[in-house]
């Protein structure tokens, strides 16, 4: 049977993270929240309708924005409409939160709604990393994480680098801190500036380097790699068999549906995305995703360049078959450093991984 994996942007926040790159809006009344939640249950049964076959569901993420906001009633719902096609016991369902909307009524009705993994909003647990970002303190950070280990064994933390102002002391006691707790998975992001934050947090990301970024992100690799984790694609490291199933399809080709303003989706080979107006979103019944929605349209050549990528940015890498005539550049991508050779694959390294879009010109020019 068909399956397809679902994302369900959730845009409200109660305020601005400088370096967030995401559409979102300031948190709206209860009313709305609960007409967005509606709208989100009209756009589920017409794209299911539209796609006019059986499917599954194997995974259902929830992100934003901040998910951890919405209400019961509206998680119930979201996640009831979905309930029919949710691929059994084994299917992934991850909601975002925020540590401060952590607390045991709202981890119990995450439970309860059908909710198996949690993915935390960490970023820091240095202080001053945490005011440079507009991020709680670390000991809201602390609490949250005990709390929410009760209920959810499988949780991610999201995890920032090139923080200005930080020293290589605050970090080594960030990521001292989280092995000890020990997480199933870890999504580590270097700071730059793009999309939605671009024009107005340019002060921000004037302060960031992206040296130090670089120098971060290779002294994170080697540590978590020492603590046990996996280092399965570009920014996500997982505890050997916890590697999220949502995460990979993305990666891998599978088709995914994306609910919500501005969310992305890849469906019958074709990738689309809704307009990033939430007015659109709650006020055009017939059409909940926007009216303008645009449509990609991409020739041979870029999806498989798109292939090439998606590949290269994980551990599986990317067949050597697939690149005749590459050989010279293969060898001196080996050479620096920047790739092996795992069954026949090439697979980056860690080096690789920052250069990513450098040796994807590389190996695709003139395909």
């Amino acid at each position: 049977m068909r399956s397809i994996s679902l994302y369900v942007h959730v845009p409200f926040c109660m305020r601005r993270c400088p370096y967030c790159t995401f559409y979102h809006v300031s948190l709206p009344s209860r009313v709305e929240l609960r007409r967005y939640a509606d709208a989100v249950v009209r756009e589920f049964e017409l794209a299911a309708d539209q796609i006019g076959e059986p499917f599954v569901v194997p995974s259902v993420f929830l992100g934003g924005g901040t998910p951890s906001l919405l209400d019961r009633r509206s998680l119930e719902k979201m996640v009831g409409v979905v309930r029919p096609y949710i691929a059994g016991e084994d299917a992934e369902i991850t909601i975002e939160a925020n540590p401060e909307d952590v607390d045991e009524p709202m981890l119990s009705a995450l439970k309860e709604t059908g909710f198996n993994r949690l993915s935390l909003g960490v970023q820091s647990l240095a202080p001053r990393a945490q005011r440079i970002l507009n991020r709680c303190d670390p000991s809201v950070n602390r609490k949250a994480i005990k709390l929410a280990a009760r209920d959810f064994s499988n949780m991610s933390f999201d995890l920032l680098l090139g923080i200005p102002g930080g020293s290589a002391e605050e970090l080594a006691e960030t990521f001292c801190e989280v092995e000890l707790i020990a997480p199933k998975h870890l999504s580590v992001y270097c700071l730059e500036p793009g999309g939605d934050a671009a024009a107005t947090d340019r002060d921000f990301f004037e302060d960031v380097d992206p040296e130090r970024c670089a120098d971060e992100y290779l002294v994170v690799c080697e540590r978590l790699a020492t603590a046990g984790y996996r280092h399965y694609e570009i920014s996500n490291f997982a505890v050997p068999g916890f590697e999220s199933i949502h995460n990979k399809r993305y990666w891998d080709g599978s088709e995914y549906l994306g609910l919500g303003p501005s969310a992305h989706s890849f469906i019958g080979g074709e990738r689309f995305f809704n307009s990033p107006s939430l007015s659109d979103y709650l006020h055009d019944r017939d059409n909940p995703a926007g009216r303008v929605r645009r449509t990609e349209n991409r020739g041979r050549e870029e999806r498989e360049l798109e292939e090439l990528m998606l590949g290269l940015r994980t551990s599986a890498g990317y067949s050597i078959g697939k690149l005749p005539g590459k050989e010279i550049v293969i060898q001196r991508l080996l050479d620096e450093n920047l790739a092996r050779i795992e069954r026949d694959r090439l697979v980056l390294t860690d080096r690789g991984f920052l250069v990513l879009n450098e040796i994807v010109h590389r190996l695709g020019g003139e395909r």
